[in-house]
């Protein structure tokens, strides 16, 4: 039982070196290696003890590199799914993800597809604010970047 722990952490430290991952992804990764669930549990402790698990400084990374690419809603479905609190999602959120993040996020996505706001006709307009909206934008950053940016004043 001993030499089967050893043999976790190792695994988990090893999982660990390549990339940052959430504590639920750790977690089921040591599964799919047909651990015990107690010897799992022991090894999540043992990294979390050295701090190279974290879920909340996670988020917050994920938010930092994604905000300028992703709606608020987007971001916080994509965490959900990686296994995070639902709290601290809200709390890395609410912390590193402005309104203005999401209107640069609109501003960039607009110049990833060719769409020229000043120069777009109403169709054009309405058809990147659906999509924008599908992605889970909010209506007032949508809105304002559509008729209030620079772009068009």
């Amino acid at each position: 039982m001993e030499e089967l722990l050893k043999e976790a952490k190792l695994k988990a430290l090893q999982l660990l070196t390549g990339m940052d991952r959430t504590e639920s992804q750790l977690r089921d990764k040591l599964k799919q290696k047909e651990y015990p669930a107690e010897i799992v549990e022991q090894a999540i402790e043992y990294v979390k003890s050295f701090g190279y698990i974290n879920d909340e400084r996670y988020a917050q990374r994920y938010i930092e590199y994604r905000k300028t690419r992703k709606s608020k809603k987007e971001i916080y479905m994509e965490l959900v799914q990686k296994g995070i609190d639902k709290e601290q999602i809200t709390n890395a959120l609410n912390e590193f993800y402005v309104d203005e993040d999401e209107e640069e996020a609109i501003r960039l996505l607009a110049i990833k597809k060719r769409i020229d706001i000043s120069e777009s006709g109403v169709i054009e307009k309405k058809k990147f604010c659906d999509y924008l909206l599908r992605k889970g934008f909010s209506y007032g950053s949508v809105r304002k970047v559509l008729e209030v940016s620079s772009w068009n004043a």
